[in-house]
């Protein structure tokens, strides 16, 4: 069996919520299809699409050892893009945070969420919906940083995420949203071309 050639992962950094730091999405907005027929910036053509503002922290953890000080940053401004159109949700989340000693970083996400009935259950705002549990829905999440200095590691890295959606604390909040970021690693090296 061949086991050279294949990525590996470092857990790297949460997008983390905490009481009064959350990402809410707030608002859902169904779009039909467009007059000159073509497709919205994300390639559907019509679905339910949403927007967020992502408030909240994003921490590195101990395993991410390629940058020379913690990150310990709070979002500045993030928008998180939402949409489904009859498959999984397709997420596209961009924005700003600041980290505790100034530095200020551009984030980009893009990825899927399968749609499942208990996330359909929480973005419907169900009473008694329960989180999902880490693992539970199927998510691919690219994320990508613009960053620069001693973090340059971020911007020259490429992260995978897991996500866990839960249900809303207000009636402002749709739901909110966490993120566990792993940086993609290069895997060992084939011998003989295999």
């Amino acid at each position: 069996m061949v086991q050279c050639g294949f990525n590996t992962l470092i857990p790297a950094l949460v997008f983390q919520l905490t009481k009064s730091l959350k990402l809410r999405i707030f608002a859902q907005y169904q779009i039909g299809p467009l007059d000159t027929g073509g497709p919205l910036a994300n390639g559907f053509t019509g679905g339910n699409f949403s927007n967020g503002n992502g408030i909240g922290t994003l921490t590195s953890l101990p395993t991410y050892t390629d940058i020379p000080s913690p990150i310990n940053a709070t979002s500045i401004h993030m928008d998180d893009f939402n949409s489904v159109a009859g498959g999984p949700y397709t997420l596209d989340a961009r924005g700003l945070v600041k980290n505790h000693d100034g530095a200020i970083f551009g984030v980009k996400s893009l990825g899927l969420l399968a749609n499942t009935p208990h996330v359909q259950d929480i973005l419907a705002n169900k009473s008694g919906v329960a989180p999902t549990r880490w693992g539970e829905i199927e998510t691919a999440t690219i994320w990508s940083f613009q960053a620069s200095g001693k973090y340059r590691d971020l911007t020259e890295s490429t992260f995978v995420a897991n996500i866990r959606i839960s249900p809303p604390d207000n009636e402002d909040t749709v739901s909110l949203i966490e993120y566990r970021l792993s940086k993609v690693l290069p895997g060992d090296l084939c011998d003989g071309g295999v």
